[in-house]
């Protein structure tokens, strides 16, 4: 997933600390202009037939795999529950497989506050007991941790895995890219059409947060001693309306139904990733949407 939206943030600062970097992605949804010239591009999709041979090729020689490649898009996944179970569930199974053959020293791997489902308190703690999902996408997520599990305590594979919360950035992140978030929907909306369209009341909650604090997590993962399947999440521990959201873009709203599964919040507990992986948000929304809309962060 390194020619996406997070992942190619994370290759970019994986080489900025001078790492040697492998991408490997099928380019479904990234971009080949994302991918850095520093780094060595694979295309390949990780659920294709001839894949596990190819891993595990690949991961002779590897130390870490950050794994951020899926097809991430809620209501895609409504619309194509088959297409994306085989992209986000037996490409991790594939993906595992490699890992696990080549001793890797960790598997940093990519979730999501999906895995939750539909939550009553707030705000939402790792051990929260997880309620039926309310997309596809959302138990593909849950089942690429149960697998990661199976692995760890069946042949163990040392794993950590990061639940991201609604992350947000700028140049890479499109509507139809990786990990879409509301404010690329909004930023496509108001060019083509001179509106956003916000679904439901706007009343909905979500935790924001800046894709370069997300790569901070993805390092502090690595360099972390957790290795036995541990969760952490990834968010700022504050929520903004879509309303609010909404209203920097300074244009007509339009109301829509709303989307099936769609949560009325999401707002991570953080204290045990500040606690234990050190790792806390630096970017306020405040300040990453006013980065967001001119371009700079």
């Amino acid at each position: 997933g390194g020619a996406g939206f997070i992942g190619s943030y994370v290759v970019d600062r994986l080489i900025e600390l001078g790492h040697k970097v492998w991408v490997i992605d099928n380019l479904s949804t990234g971009r080949l202009t994302n991918v850095n010239n520093r780094a060595r591009f694979i295309r390949l999709d990780l659920a294709e037939r001839g894949a596990p041979k190819i891993l595990n090729r690949l991961f002779k020689n590897a130390d870490y795999i950050f794994h951020l490649a899926a097809i991430p898009r809620m209501q895609y996944s409504v619309e194509n529950p088959v297409e994306c179970h085989h992209a986000n569930v037996s490409g991790t199974l594939n993906l595992l497989e490699a890992c696990a053959k080549n001793k890797i020293k960790k598997l940093i791997h990519s979730s999501s506050c999906s895995v939750y489902g539909p939550q009553e308190k707030m705000p939402i703690f790792e051990d929260a007991p997880p309620s039926l999902p309310g997309t596809p996408y959302a138990l593909q997520k849950l089942m690429q941790e149960q697998y990661i599990n199976l692995y760890v305590n069946l042949y163990g594979l040392p794993a950590i895995m990061l639940r991201y919360f609604n992350v947000y950035g700028t140049k890479r992140q499109s509507e139809a890219g990786s990990y879409p978030n509301v404010l690329a929907a909004f930023s496509q909306q108001k060019k083509e059409h001179g509106k956003v369209f916000v679904t439901g009341d706007g009343t909905q909650r979500r935790d924001m947060v800046h894709v370069l604090d997300v790569v901070e997590a993805n390092l502090a993962a690595m360099n972390s001693s957790f290795k036995n399947g541990e969760t952490f999440n990834i968010g700022t521990g504050t929520t903004v309306s879509i309303n609010k959201a909404a209203g920097f873009f300074k244009c007509p709203i339009e109301y829509i139904p709303p989307r099936a599964g769609d949560a009325k919040c999401y707002l991570a507990n953080i204290d045990k990733t500040k606690k234990l992986l050190r790792w806390e948000p630096r970017i306020s929304f405040a300040e990453g949407i006013k980065g967001y809309l001119s371009g700079k962060i």
